[in-house]
């Protein structure tokens, strides 16, 4: 049994395990009316892009910090093809100018990304509001988690969803500019979403690794944060397991993660030597459809 505190100290210590800097917010000293973590932004994405100057790293970050369409989920969609394919910056040749792509994660090198949980992250914007915790990369704000104590029998999960939804819509919207998923907990089931996911479509993630069982009624707190935010394994969820579907952006489930590596690893060895890779079975509402995009995009 524990409170909120203790449960928001607890997911720390499992980030501080998988290698995480873990830091309180309280202690950053920093411009409130950000959402980046400035103190590291510069350095962090200048470390991935030793082949481009200060100016064109800071044009990138100027870049993403001024995406503005008035509308979250259309200027997510932008930042996140900045995200997978690197912020276009002029860049000076012999034959002249060209564009070339300033990369904000180094997806090939996964050691060369520094990795944040922050908690309690004060943002000011239309009011005043501190997540309970923010997982940046390279400085950039890309998921946040709100959690909810188990004990207290007036306050469900759905609350978290909710809260979260609010400071979307009206409190703090331009974080969320940024966000690829969103976490929501209890300290005893734990559920992933993204930010234009209803309620019902936030999804306990039930495996830390693929051969790993599962069972009716399984507590997911530790296995979600264990199973999606090892660092190769959020890179690889990042890069290659959401979508967007119109304006509704898609994260995969465990069942669909780990059954399209096993689905990708088959195609590359039998598929390569045979040409049958084998078969993927699928319950109705599985999500086979978005299961095949995500295959072949791998």
């Amino acid at each position: 049994m524990f409170n909120e505190e203790q449960l928001e100290d607890m997911t720390m210590h499992i980030f501080k395990g998988l290698g995480y800097d873990c830091i309180n917010g309280y202690e950053l000293q920093r411009d409130y009316h950000s959402v980046f973590c400035d103190n590291n932004l510069f350095n962090d994405i200048a470390n991935i892009n030793r082949e481009f100057n200060d100016e064109q790293i800071n044009e990138a970050i100027k870049t993403i910090k001024n995406i503005n369409q008035n509308n979250v989920i259309k200027d997510n969609k932008e930042f996140t093809k900045y995200l997978l394919q690197g912020v276009p910056v002029e860049i000076k040749t012999n034959n002249g100018y060209q564009y070339k792509n300033v990369k904000l994660i180094d997806f090939d090198n996964v050691d060369n990304n520094h990795f944040q949980a922050i908690n309690q992250f004060t943002i000011i914007e239309y009011e005043q509001k501190r997540p309970d915790i923010i997982v940046f990369v390279n400085g950039i704000p890309l998921v946040v988690i709100e959690l909810k104590t188990a004990t207290n029998e007036d306050v469900k999960l759905e609350d978290a969803y909710t809260q979260l939804t609010g400071y979307r819509n009206v409190y703090i919207p331009s974080l969320f500019k940024y966000n690829q998923f969103l976490v929501i907990s209890d300290g005893v089931t734990a559920k992933a979403g993204t930010i234009t996911s209803p309620y019902s479509r936030f999804s306990d993630w039930k495996k830390v690794e693929a051969n790993d069982e599962v069972y009716e009624n399984m507590p997911t707190h530790e296995t979600l944060f264990n199973g999606m935010f090892r660092k190769d394994r959020l890179l690889d969820i990042i890069q290659n397991f959401i979508l967007f579907s119109d304006d509704k952006k898609i994260l995969a489930q465990y069942h669909q993660y780990f059954g399209v590596k096993k689905a990708v690893l088959s195609t590359l060895t039998n598929g390569a030597k045979t040409g049958k890779a084998g078969i993927v079975w699928h319950t109705q509402g599985s999500g086979k459809s978005f299961s095949m995009v995500f295959y072949s995009g791998n």
